[in-house]
């Protein structure tokens, strides 16, 4: 006849917890926190002006840098002077009023954040901020 050893209850003769929902989480965790960190607004090196009377605001809805050369970024990516004015008209035309922050290398020339406040505002914007550094 045949005789069957009687079945302890364990499969897994290592015994301990089975880490394997452990991994998988830690897993899911990590690949949130990759996927995330690339929607978060690219930071571009610009040296910031500072003042002391700068507010802290959360994440704003459009950013337009203006780096030390004048040229443009629109959220993170380089556009011109006429795709900039386009890109916010169609946000404006089509879109709920939105906060703009402009942030600009204190080496810009005055002049050149004028301009680019002002296509801001032909554009559509009404609420246009700069973002600074806290003085220290």
């Amino acid at each position: 006849m045949i005789e069957f050893e009687e079945f302890n209850g364990s499969l897994n003769k290592g015994g301990g917890p089975d880490l394997t929902p452990l991994l998988d989480m830690v897993f899911l965790l990590l690949i949130f926190f990759l996927l995330t960190s690339f929607l978060v607004l690219p930071s571009i090196p610009v040296a910031l002006p500072e003042a002391e009377t700068a507010e802290v605001h959360e994440k704003p809805d459009i950013s337009i840098t203006i780096k030390s050369d004048g040229s443009l970024q629109f959220n993170g990516k380089p556009v011109s002077d006429d795709k900039l004015q386009r890109s916010l008209k169609r946000i404006y035309t089509f879109g709920q009023p939105k906060e703009v922050i402009i942030q600009s290398d204190k080496e810009v020339p005055f002049g050149r954040v004028i301009e680019v406040m002002d296509i801001s505002k032909k554009s559509g914007a009404r609420n246009i901020s700069f973002l600074v550094e806290r003085k220290q």
